[in-house]
């Protein structure tokens, strides 16, 4: 039986405009890192994985998810065209990185230097991943 998620229809051109969210948040991330601020790594890093499926997905689909949980954003990574091991990857990465969502974004505990460095590095692992896939 396939899942029923809600998804919004959107112009496959409009991918580029996720994609460059993507980007930026990475930089962004990377800018943090620089100075030390975990928190916002984490915080970037993770808005740049959404935006990053986001692209992934109008590339693929031509359609986001629009629910508000963020495993329907991996199922529909899986749904896409695209060869399996990649969107494999692609969800992993996804998957580690949304993990830490609450944790950064709602606990009152700080985010260590250890996981800013990894949620940074999934994050640009999958960014980079969503941006070869659609130059091809």
């Amino acid at each position: 039986m396939t899942k029923k998620i809600k998804t919004r229809d959107i112009e496959k051109s409009m991918y580029v405009n996720y994609l460059q969210k993507a980007v930026e948040g990475i930089t962004a991330a990377e800018n943090a890192m620089e100075k030390r601020l975990y928190n916002a790594v984490a915080v970037s890093a993770i808005h740049a994985v959404i935006s990053a499926a986001d692209a992934y997905c109008v590339y693929g689909l031509s359609r986001r998810c629009a629910s508000e949980d963020h495993k329907d954003t991996e199922y529909l990574i899986r749904t896409t065209p695209f060869p399996d091991r990649e969107k494999a990857v692609v969800s992993k990465k996804y998957l580690s990185v949304i993990r830490t969502k609450n944790m950064a974004e709602y606990e009152e505990r700080l985010v260590k230097s250890n996981e800013a460095e990894k949620v940074l590095r999934e994050a640009k692992e999958m960014t980079d991943l969503v941006k070869t896939r659609t130059e091809k």
